[in-house]
Protein backbone atom coordinates (compact mmCIF):
# COMPACT_ATOMS: atom_id res chain seq x y z
CA UNK A 1 0.00 0.00 0.00
CA UNK A 2 1.33 3.43 -0.86
CA UNK A 3 1.42 6.12 1.80
CA UNK A 4 -1.22 8.01 -0.20
CA UNK A 5 -3.49 4.95 -0.32
CA UNK A 6 -2.99 4.31 3.39
CA UNK A 7 -3.82 7.91 4.19
CA UNK A 8 -6.89 7.77 1.98
CA UNK A 9 -8.11 4.60 3.68
CA UNK A 10 -7.67 6.10 7.14
CA UNK A 11 -9.39 9.32 6.10
CA UNK A 12 -12.25 7.36 4.57
CA UNK A 13 -12.76 5.38 7.79
CA UNK A 14 -12.71 8.51 9.96
CA UNK A 15 -15.14 10.27 7.64
CA UNK A 16 -17.49 7.30 7.64
CA UNK A 17 -17.47 7.11 11.45
CA UNK A 18 -18.12 10.85 11.65
CA UNK A 19 -21.05 10.42 9.30
CA UNK A 20 -22.57 7.70 11.48
CA UNK A 21 -22.55 10.05 14.47
CA UNK A 22 -23.59 13.28 12.77
CA UNK A 23 -25.57 12.08 9.77
CA UNK A 24 -23.26 14.05 7.47
CA UNK A 25 -22.32 12.84 4.01
CA UNK A 26 -19.21 10.67 4.55
CA UNK A 27 -17.11 12.00 1.69
CA UNK A 28 -16.61 15.49 0.34
CA UNK A 29 -19.09 17.26 2.60
CA UNK A 30 -17.46 20.38 3.98
CA UNK A 31 -13.98 19.43 2.81
CA UNK A 32 -11.49 22.30 2.54
CA UNK A 33 -10.62 22.01 -1.12
CA UNK A 34 -10.02 23.63 -4.46
CA UNK A 35 -11.01 22.68 -7.97
CA UNK A 36 -8.75 20.92 -10.45
CA UNK A 37 -9.30 19.86 -14.03
CA UNK A 38 -8.06 17.06 -16.22
CA UNK A 39 -8.50 16.32 -19.92
CA UNK A 40 -9.30 12.68 -20.68
CA UNK A 41 -9.17 11.76 -24.37
CA UNK A 42 -9.90 15.38 -25.24
CA UNK A 43 -12.82 15.83 -22.82
CA UNK A 44 -12.33 18.26 -19.94
CA UNK A 45 -13.45 17.17 -16.47
CA UNK A 46 -13.42 19.05 -13.18
CA UNK A 47 -13.07 17.64 -9.68
CA UNK A 48 -12.59 18.78 -6.11
CA UNK A 49 -9.23 18.18 -4.47
CA UNK A 50 -8.08 18.57 -0.87
CA UNK A 51 -4.50 19.78 -1.03
CA UNK A 52 -4.04 19.41 2.71
CA UNK A 53 -5.34 15.85 2.75
CA UNK A 54 -3.98 14.87 -0.68
CA UNK A 55 -7.42 13.48 -1.50
CA UNK A 56 -9.90 13.61 -4.36
CA UNK A 57 -13.15 14.86 -2.85
CA UNK A 58 -15.68 14.74 -5.67
CA UNK A 59 -16.86 12.85 -8.72
CA UNK A 60 -15.71 14.06 -12.13
CA UNK A 61 -17.88 16.79 -13.65
CA UNK A 62 -18.01 17.36 -17.40
CA UNK A 63 -18.76 21.08 -17.14
CA UNK A 64 -17.71 23.94 -14.89
CA UNK A 65 -21.28 24.82 -13.91
CA UNK A 66 -22.10 21.40 -12.44
CA UNK A 67 -18.75 21.37 -10.66
CA UNK A 68 -19.49 24.78 -9.16
CA UNK A 69 -22.93 23.63 -8.02
CA UNK A 70 -21.44 20.56 -6.35
CA UNK A 71 -18.69 22.57 -4.70
CA UNK A 72 -21.10 25.16 -3.30
CA UNK A 73 -23.04 22.34 -1.65
CA UNK A 74 -20.19 20.08 -0.50
CA UNK A 75 -16.87 21.95 -0.34
CA UNK A 76 -15.48 25.00 1.40
CA UNK A 77 -12.40 27.19 1.60
CA UNK A 78 -10.40 27.76 4.79
CA UNK A 79 -12.51 30.83 5.55
CA UNK A 80 -15.80 29.04 5.03
CA UNK A 81 -18.42 28.23 2.42
CA UNK A 82 -18.47 29.99 -0.95
CA UNK A 83 -21.22 30.57 -3.46
CA UNK A 84 -21.53 29.02 -6.89
CA UNK A 85 -20.04 32.07 -8.64
CA UNK A 86 -16.85 31.74 -6.61
CA UNK A 87 -16.48 28.06 -7.48
CA UNK A 88 -17.25 28.70 -11.14
CA UNK A 89 -14.29 31.09 -11.24
CA UNK A 90 -12.14 28.46 -9.53
CA UNK A 91 -13.12 25.87 -12.13
CA UNK A 92 -12.35 28.20 -15.01
CA UNK A 93 -8.98 29.12 -13.51
CA UNK A 94 -8.07 25.44 -13.17
CA UNK A 95 -7.97 25.25 -16.95
CA UNK A 96 -5.01 27.62 -16.94
CA UNK A 97 -3.04 26.35 -13.97
CA UNK A 98 -3.02 23.19 -11.87
CA UNK A 99 -1.81 22.86 -8.31
CA UNK A 100 -0.98 19.19 -8.94
CA UNK A 101 0.81 18.93 -12.28
CA UNK A 102 2.02 20.86 -15.28
CA UNK A 103 -0.56 21.21 -18.03
CA UNK A 104 0.94 18.39 -20.11
CA UNK A 105 0.51 16.01 -17.18
CA UNK A 106 -3.21 16.76 -16.94
CA UNK A 107 -3.84 15.76 -20.56
CA UNK A 108 -4.50 12.03 -20.48
CA UNK A 109 -4.87 9.88 -23.58
CA UNK A 110 -6.07 6.51 -22.29
CA UNK A 111 -6.72 4.70 -25.59
CA UNK A 112 -3.48 2.71 -25.45
CA UNK A 113 -3.92 1.90 -21.77
CA UNK A 114 -7.44 0.57 -22.38
CA UNK A 115 -6.20 -1.67 -25.18
CA UNK A 116 -3.29 -3.02 -23.12
CA UNK A 117 -5.50 -3.60 -20.07
CA UNK A 118 -8.06 -5.49 -22.12
CA UNK A 119 -5.32 -7.64 -23.63
CA UNK A 120 -3.79 -8.49 -20.27
CA UNK A 121 -7.17 -9.33 -18.76
CA UNK A 122 -7.77 -11.76 -21.63
CA UNK A 123 -4.31 -13.28 -21.37
CA UNK A 124 -2.93 -13.22 -17.84
CA UNK A 125 -0.42 -15.93 -18.75
CA UNK A 126 1.33 -13.71 -21.29
CA UNK A 127 4.83 -14.84 -22.22
CA UNK A 128 5.92 -11.71 -24.05
CA UNK A 129 6.73 -8.09 -23.37
CA UNK A 130 4.37 -5.27 -24.33
CA UNK A 131 6.69 -2.56 -25.71
CA UNK A 132 5.40 0.93 -25.04
CA UNK A 133 3.20 -0.10 -22.10
CA UNK A 134 2.83 2.74 -19.63
CA UNK A 135 0.40 4.16 -17.12
CA UNK A 136 0.26 7.98 -16.97
CA UNK A 137 1.81 9.00 -13.66
CA UNK A 138 -0.76 11.75 -13.06
CA UNK A 139 -3.58 9.23 -13.56
CA UNK A 140 -2.10 6.91 -10.93
CA UNK A 141 -1.59 9.83 -8.55
CA UNK A 142 -5.26 10.78 -8.89
CA UNK A 143 -6.48 7.19 -8.57
CA UNK A 144 -4.44 6.75 -5.40
CA UNK A 145 -5.79 10.03 -4.04
CA UNK A 146 -9.29 8.72 -4.80
CA UNK A 147 -8.76 5.25 -3.35
CA UNK A 148 -9.84 3.81 -0.01
CA UNK A 149 -7.26 1.04 -0.15
CA UNK A 150 -8.77 -2.08 1.42
CA UNK A 151 -7.25 -4.09 4.22
CA UNK A 152 -7.55 -7.45 2.51
CA UNK A 153 -5.51 -10.60 2.07
CA UNK A 154 -3.42 -10.88 -1.05
CA UNK A 155 -4.70 -13.45 -3.54
CA UNK A 156 -2.93 -16.79 -3.66
CA UNK A 157 0.28 -16.60 -5.62
CA UNK A 158 0.56 -12.81 -5.74
CA UNK A 159 3.28 -12.59 -3.09
CA UNK A 160 5.25 -15.30 -4.89
CA UNK A 161 5.00 -13.40 -8.17
CA UNK A 162 6.12 -10.17 -6.51
CA UNK A 163 9.03 -11.95 -4.85
CA UNK A 164 10.18 -13.48 -8.14
CA UNK A 165 10.09 -9.99 -9.66
CA UNK A 166 12.31 -8.67 -6.85
CA UNK A 167 9.60 -6.37 -5.47
CA UNK A 168 9.48 -5.30 -1.83
CA UNK A 169 6.89 -7.41 -0.02
CA UNK A 170 6.73 -4.91 2.84
CA UNK A 171 5.91 -1.91 0.64
CA UNK A 172 3.65 -2.21 -2.39
CA UNK A 173 4.14 1.41 -3.44
CA UNK A 174 6.68 0.44 -6.11
CA UNK A 175 4.83 -2.57 -7.44
CA UNK A 176 2.97 -0.95 -10.32
CA UNK A 177 6.03 0.92 -11.56
CA UNK A 178 8.21 -2.20 -11.29
CA UNK A 179 5.71 -4.48 -13.00
CA UNK A 180 5.10 -1.94 -15.78
CA UNK A 181 8.83 -1.59 -16.51
CA UNK A 182 9.19 -5.37 -16.82
CA UNK A 183 6.07 -5.81 -18.96
CA UNK A 184 7.18 -3.00 -21.25
CA UNK A 185 10.60 -4.58 -21.67
CA UNK A 186 12.30 -1.51 -20.23
CA UNK A 187 14.18 -3.57 -17.64
CA UNK A 188 15.38 -7.15 -17.79
CA UNK A 189 13.06 -9.70 -16.27
CA UNK A 190 14.69 -11.28 -13.19
CA UNK A 191 15.90 -14.85 -13.44
CA UNK A 192 13.17 -17.24 -12.36
CA UNK A 193 10.37 -14.76 -13.07
CA UNK A 194 8.18 -14.52 -16.14
CA UNK A 195 5.94 -11.96 -17.79
CA UNK A 196 2.83 -13.53 -16.28
CA UNK A 197 4.20 -12.63 -12.83
CA UNK A 198 4.45 -9.01 -13.92
CA UNK A 199 0.97 -9.14 -15.47
CA UNK A 200 -0.51 -10.48 -12.22
CA UNK A 201 1.04 -7.71 -10.14
CA UNK A 202 0.17 -5.00 -12.68
CA UNK A 203 -3.49 -6.03 -12.89
CA UNK A 204 -3.85 -6.54 -9.15
CA UNK A 205 -2.56 -3.05 -8.35
CA UNK A 206 -4.58 -1.24 -11.01
CA UNK A 207 -7.75 -3.14 -10.20
CA UNK A 208 -7.42 -2.32 -6.50
CA UNK A 209 -7.37 1.35 -7.44
CA UNK A 210 -10.34 1.02 -9.77
CA UNK A 211 -12.48 -1.11 -7.46
CA UNK A 212 -12.06 1.02 -4.36
CA UNK A 213 -12.61 4.57 -5.56
CA UNK A 214 -14.11 6.88 -2.96
CA UNK A 215 -15.80 8.80 -5.78
CA UNK A 216 -16.62 6.69 -8.81
CA UNK A 217 -14.75 7.81 -11.93
CA UNK A 218 -15.31 4.54 -13.82
CA UNK A 219 -17.75 5.91 -16.40
CA UNK A 220 -15.34 8.66 -17.45
CA UNK A 221 -12.13 6.61 -17.38
CA UNK A 222 -13.62 3.65 -19.30
CA UNK A 223 -10.83 1.33 -18.20
CA UNK A 224 -13.00 -1.76 -18.38
CA UNK A 225 -14.35 -3.92 -15.61
CA UNK A 226 -11.86 -4.17 -12.78
CA UNK A 227 -11.73 -7.68 -11.33
CA UNK A 228 -11.38 -9.25 -7.94
CA UNK A 229 -8.18 -11.27 -7.70
CA UNK A 230 -9.11 -13.82 -5.08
Amino acid sequence: MTWRSGFAAAAALCSALFAQVTGASPFGSGEVAGIESVRIDGQIYFFGFSYGGDLVVSPLHADAESMATYAAAHLRQRDGRKDQAFWLTQAQESLQESGLSDRAGTMLDLHRLRRDLAGLRRDRATVRALPGLEVPSHLIYLLEANCAWPAEEWPAGLAASAKRLGLDLDDTSGWLEGATAILAGDVAIPRGANFSDAASVYLWYLDRLLLHQRHDWSKELKLGDAEWHG
